[in-house]
């Protein structure tokens, strides 16, 4: 009987503790210190689709992608009406400074460059940025 009790919490706790890999993030490596196992071409070329398309949805363009590896970029927000305020109170402080300022944050907003995002997935089916 008391082996029956043992055999039972093992079956709990076993089954309850086995690990779920994510294709996201997350290595689908065992928890317990088993080697994790590679995922083939097609299976990662499909993650990495996947990982990508919802990047894309959060609005993230790509700007190139290989087969295991991608660029994404988002422009960054420039906020224009904090700037138009500061603008108009330096307007009516000192003129020059006013005027100045109107140069710096034009150029600014026009040049700014984008963030970038390189990712790329492993052997293993890990997506990492780099």
């Amino acid at each position: 009987m008391i082996k029956q009790v043992i055999d039972a919490i093992k079956d709990f706790f076993s089954n309850q503790w086995t690990p779920k890999p994510s294709p996201y993030g997350e290595s689908p490596a065992d928890q317990f210190g088993q080697p994790p196992q590679s995922v083939s071409h097609e299976l990662r070329k499909q993650m990495f689709r996947e990982f990508l398309t919802k990047q894309v949805v959060q609005g993230w363009t790509i700007e190139i992608e290989n087969e295991f590896d991608a660029v994404l970029g988002k422009k960054r927000k420039f906020n224009w009406g904090i700037k138009l305020i500061l603008f108009l109170v330096l307007l009516l402080i000192f003129l020059p400074l006013g005027l100045f300022y109107l140069v710096v944050v034009i150029v600014r907003g026009v040049t700014a460059k984008p963030v970038r995002r390189h990712y790329r997935i492993n052997d293993i089916g890990l997506i990492r940025q780099i």
